[in-house]
Protein backbone atom coordinates (compact mmCIF):
# COMPACT_ATOMS: atom_id res chain seq x y z
CA UNK A 1 0.00 0.00 0.00
CA UNK A 2 2.00 3.40 -1.20
CA UNK A 3 -0.29 4.94 1.93
CA UNK A 4 1.88 2.57 4.36
CA UNK A 5 4.53 3.45 2.74
CA UNK A 6 4.32 7.37 2.51
CA UNK A 7 3.73 7.27 6.31
CA UNK A 8 6.78 4.86 7.03
CA UNK A 9 8.81 7.46 4.65
CA UNK A 10 7.67 10.28 6.74
CA UNK A 11 8.30 8.92 10.41
CA UNK A 12 11.54 7.89 9.30
CA UNK A 13 12.20 11.50 7.95
CA UNK A 14 10.84 12.89 11.38
CA UNK A 15 13.35 10.69 13.26
CA UNK A 16 15.78 11.67 11.43
CA UNK A 17 15.22 15.56 11.79
CA UNK A 18 14.46 14.31 16.09
CA UNK A 19 17.96 12.90 16.16
CA UNK A 20 20.33 16.07 16.34
CA UNK A 21 17.46 18.00 17.76
CA UNK A 22 17.98 16.15 21.08
CA UNK A 23 21.52 16.39 20.54
CA UNK A 24 21.26 19.92 21.35
CA UNK A 25 18.89 19.39 24.75
CA UNK A 26 20.32 20.21 27.60
CA UNK A 27 21.98 17.26 29.32
CA UNK A 28 19.23 17.24 32.28
CA UNK A 29 15.91 16.40 29.48
CA UNK A 30 18.50 14.90 26.73
CA UNK A 31 18.33 11.73 28.32
CA UNK A 32 14.87 11.95 29.79
CA UNK A 33 12.61 13.63 27.95
CA UNK A 34 15.05 13.30 24.57
CA UNK A 35 14.64 9.52 25.02
CA UNK A 36 11.43 9.47 25.33
CA UNK A 37 10.63 11.14 22.26
CA UNK A 38 13.15 8.80 20.71
CA UNK A 39 11.27 5.72 21.68
CA UNK A 40 7.97 7.01 21.12
CA UNK A 41 9.06 8.10 17.04
CA UNK A 42 10.50 4.71 17.18
CA UNK A 43 7.88 2.40 18.26
CA UNK A 44 5.20 4.59 15.96
CA UNK A 45 7.39 3.86 12.91
CA UNK A 46 7.88 0.14 14.47
CA UNK A 47 3.87 -0.06 14.68
CA UNK A 48 3.69 1.14 11.09
CA UNK A 49 5.98 -1.76 9.68
CA UNK A 50 3.63 -4.06 11.60
CA UNK A 51 0.97 -2.66 9.85
CA UNK A 52 2.16 -3.66 6.75
CA UNK A 53 3.57 -6.62 7.58
CA UNK A 54 0.13 -7.90 9.61
CA UNK A 55 -3.52 -8.98 8.33
CA UNK A 56 -5.04 -7.93 11.40
CA UNK A 57 -4.20 -4.07 11.45
CA UNK A 58 -6.20 -2.64 13.47
CA UNK A 59 -4.27 -3.93 16.75
CA UNK A 60 -1.49 -1.60 15.12
CA UNK A 61 -3.37 1.32 13.98
CA UNK A 62 -4.37 1.58 17.54
CA UNK A 63 -1.11 1.63 18.63
CA UNK A 64 0.36 3.53 16.09
CA UNK A 65 -2.39 6.50 16.92
CA UNK A 66 -1.52 6.42 21.05
CA UNK A 67 2.30 6.53 19.95
CA UNK A 68 1.27 9.77 17.68
CA UNK A 69 -0.97 10.92 20.35
CA UNK A 70 2.21 10.48 23.22
CA UNK A 71 5.06 12.17 20.97
CA UNK A 72 2.84 15.48 20.19
CA UNK A 73 2.41 15.65 24.21
CA UNK A 74 5.79 15.39 24.57
CA UNK A 75 6.87 17.93 21.66
CA UNK A 76 4.83 20.50 23.59
CA UNK A 77 6.14 19.94 26.95
CA UNK A 78 9.79 20.32 25.25
CA UNK A 79 8.76 23.67 24.43
CA UNK A 80 6.89 24.40 26.56
CA UNK A 81 9.65 23.43 29.11
CA UNK A 82 12.28 25.97 26.82
CA UNK A 83 14.03 22.47 26.16
CA UNK A 84 13.21 22.83 22.29
CA UNK A 85 12.71 26.35 20.80
CA UNK A 86 9.53 27.20 19.61
CA UNK A 87 10.63 27.61 15.83
CA UNK A 88 11.69 23.67 16.18
CA UNK A 89 8.49 22.84 17.60
CA UNK A 90 6.47 24.57 14.89
CA UNK A 91 8.29 22.59 12.39
CA UNK A 92 7.76 19.09 14.24
CA UNK A 93 4.24 20.08 14.58
CA UNK A 94 4.04 20.34 10.84
CA UNK A 95 5.70 16.97 10.60
CA UNK A 96 3.66 15.33 12.76
CA UNK A 97 0.32 16.66 11.85
CA UNK A 98 1.54 15.23 8.20
CA UNK A 99 2.02 11.61 9.96
CA UNK A 100 -1.57 12.02 11.78
CA UNK A 101 -2.99 13.08 8.74
CA UNK A 102 -1.61 10.11 6.81
CA UNK A 103 -2.60 7.35 9.88
CA UNK A 104 -6.21 9.15 10.21
CA UNK A 105 -6.37 7.75 6.23
CA UNK A 106 -5.36 4.30 6.90
CA UNK A 107 -7.40 4.47 10.25
CA UNK A 108 -10.92 5.19 7.77
CA UNK A 109 -9.76 2.89 5.08
CA UNK A 110 -9.17 -0.34 7.32
CA UNK A 111 -12.57 0.15 9.59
Amino acid sequence: MIDDLKLYKETYDFLLWLYPEIKKFPKSEKYTLGERLKNTTESLLLNIVLINKNKSKQEYLKKADLDLGLLRILLRLSSDLKVMPFKKYEIASKKVNDMGNLLGGLIKTFK
